[in-house]
């Protein structure tokens, strides 16, 4: 299973703001609803302790398919999860999808990327990162911004997540340097052991 962003490369940053304007669809607010509603399935959003992987942007290709692809050959990375590895494992809400993963994946192809999709992926990221223990690995390439969902999400839940240790909040610390200083190639990655 992949996780396939929709977000177009084009749009000027004015429209942005306009669509990031527009209120959520019913299907997005829906969602965002069963979560709140059901602590057993956020518990349940986490990777196993030190076996988080977060990723951005892009090397060659993007870097969610560099990793897919490095989990075939590399033992160490084959052992940590991302988040779509983790929403694979979840029950859907809905019987006609396989797992999370699925359902969230249908959800993001019927709605805007803005302000949905993005939203929909914040949430969902914010949870996994709130929950994550112990050393965090990361895979962050070129083309990470603050509008992406590392920034605008992730760097600052883990940042204040008690449970990561001392290594995991130096990394964060370069890659908000990177963000604050707007360089968006970082083309850094750190594998706990």
């Amino acid at each position: 299973m992949r996780f396939t962003p929709k977000q177009p490369e084009h749009i000027a940053s004015s429209q942005l703001v306009e669509e990031e304007e527009m209120p959520l669809q019913p299907p997005t607010k829906t969602f965002l609803a069963f979560l709140q509603q059901n602590p057993t399935v956020r518990d349940r959003i986490r990777a196993a302790p030190g076996n988080t992987l977060l990723y951005a942007g892009a090397f060659f290709k993007p870097v969610w398919k560099e990793i897919a692809d490095l989990k075939r050959t590399n033992a160490q990375l084959a052992t940590k999860e991302t988040l779509p590895d983790v929403l694979a494992r979840i029950t859907s809400p809905d019987k006609a999808f396989a797992n999370l993963l699925a359902y969230v994946q249908d959800l993001e192809r019927r709605v805007p990327w803005r302000p949905d999709g993005f939203t929909l992926w914040r949430a969902l990221s914010g949870i996994f990162a709130a929950n994550a223990v112990g050393a965090v690995s990361f895979c962050v390439a070129s083309g990470v911004t603050k509008d992406k969902v590392f920034a605008a999400t992730e760097l600052g839940i883990l940042a204040r997540n008690p449970n990561v240790d001392a290594l995991t909040k130096d990394v964060l610390a370069y890659y908000q340097r990177c963000l604050d200083n707007k360089q968006a190639a970082m083309n850094f990655g750190f594998i706990s052991a």
